[in-house]
């Protein structure tokens, strides 16, 4: 192991990332509070000015995938959908069997510029989260409580809100509703064989309701429909817990473009199309199975600087009144004083260790584990 890959496997240097974190994530929350005047004088104005901040929080987890760990990710798709991405707002439905596809999500979101305004569909809970929960809501995020009668109203009403947004978003969808595990992945198959569908290996099946009450409501506002399928190389299982240990994973990400008027308007042709499409992501998975690579031509989009540049200005701003701190509790020579000092760093590791853990698939939603949610869709 070379002195490099050694230093980023260090404690401390995971724990100095995550102060950095927490500490400008919770600064760029308070700037967004005081953005509220601003959306009574322009909307549009605010809008613009918490997509520029909420990228100083997200960009940073997507500069330790791409900076840190040196991730490598390359794109298999059409050359003719290549030039529209970035340039227009779309759906992009992503498969959910990793750890991390989250991240590699943001990180093409990255690449092709439109992270800062990036959506996604989550739970209702993570908006009183510290940092990404608080940025989300400024952000207008669609929030759901998984709970059908509520959220279809207030999804939509969400949806609606950005007919008028200022710039080129990306919503991300996983329609799956919850990450894919062995347990949750039979039940699903179960349900598959009660209703008649045929049953996918490397899928579970999609929750149609919200894509079809996604779709209605970003008609005229979205084009096209991303189909993203995630896979990594050598059948590595890749985990946030790696990336901070620096280790270097090799993503592949096949996209195909819809436009979105060939996606049916009615409700159940909506819910056929959708099973339709999991079972040719689930033929692309097997292919990648069998040949390590997905169909179609290849293209690795551009790293940018600007994630590193943002980390790196955190960085440096945070580590005068750390080390400052540290010097003043170590000089101070009280007994008091230490137990402060282990107390801080005990809490800090405590705080490290589960943030990984919300992350990890053992540690994840139970949703999906029964029959009968499964049904409802």
């Amino acid at each position: 192991m070379g002195f490099l890959q050694l230093l980023k496997s260090q404690f401390l240097c995971h724990l100095f990332m995550c102060y950095v974190f927490l500490v400008s994530g919770l600064i760029i929350n308070l700037l967004q509070l005081c953005t509220l005047p601003l959306w009574l004088v322009s909307k549009q104005l605010a809008r613009r000015v918490n997509i520029r901040l909420g990228y100083c929080i997200s960009s940073q987890m997507v500069a330790a995938l791409e900076w840190w760990s040196g991730t490598e990710c390359t794109l298999y798709t059409d050359p003719k959908s290549y030039q529209l991405y970035g340039k227009e707002n779309a759906i992009v439905v992503l498969n959910h069997a990793f750890e991390i596809d989250f991240l590699c999500g943001w990180t093409f979101c990255e690449r092709f510029g439109v992270l800062g305004s990036s959506k996604v569909l989550a739970k209702k809970d993570l908006s009183y989260v510290p940092v990404i929960g608080w940025m989300w809501y400024f952000l207008e995020i669609v929030f759901c409580k998984r709970k059908w009668e509520e959220d279809r109203r207030t999804v939509a009403e969400s949806l609606q809100n950005l007919h008028d947004y200022p710039e080129s978003f990306w919503f991300l969808l996983f329609c799956e509703g919850t990450r894919f595990t062995q347990k949750k992945h039979q039940i699903s198959m179960q349900v598959a064989e009660s209703k008649g569908l045929p049953k996918l290996k490397y899928h579970l099946l999609p929750r149609t309701k919200g894509f079809w009450v996604t779709v209605q409501n970003l008609r005229g506002t979205a084009t096209a429909v991303y189909d993203s399928t995630l896979n990594f190389r050598d059948k590595e299982t890749p985990t946030l817990r790696g990336i901070l240990n620096g280790k270097k994973y090799h993503a592949d990400l096949y996209v195909r473009r819809i436009p979105l008027e060939l996606i049916p308007e009615d409700e159940a042709e909506c819910a056929a199309w959708l099973h339709k499409l999991y079972q040719e992501k689930d033929t692309f998975q097997e292919h990648y199975s069998k040949t390590g690579r997905y169909p179609g031509p290849t293209v690795t989009p551009p790293r940018r600087p600007w994630s590193l540049i943002n980390w790196l200005f955190w960085s440096s701003l945070l580590l005068y009144p750390l080390v400052l701190l540290l010097t003043q509790l170590i000089s101070s020579g009280s007994i008091l004083t230490i137990l402060v000092t282990v107390v801080l760093c005990s809490a800090a590791s405590l705080g490290v260790s589960w943030m990984i853990g919300q992350t990890e698939i053992d540690r994840g939603s139970t949703y999906g584990t029964k029959e009968v949610p499964l049904n409802n869709n």
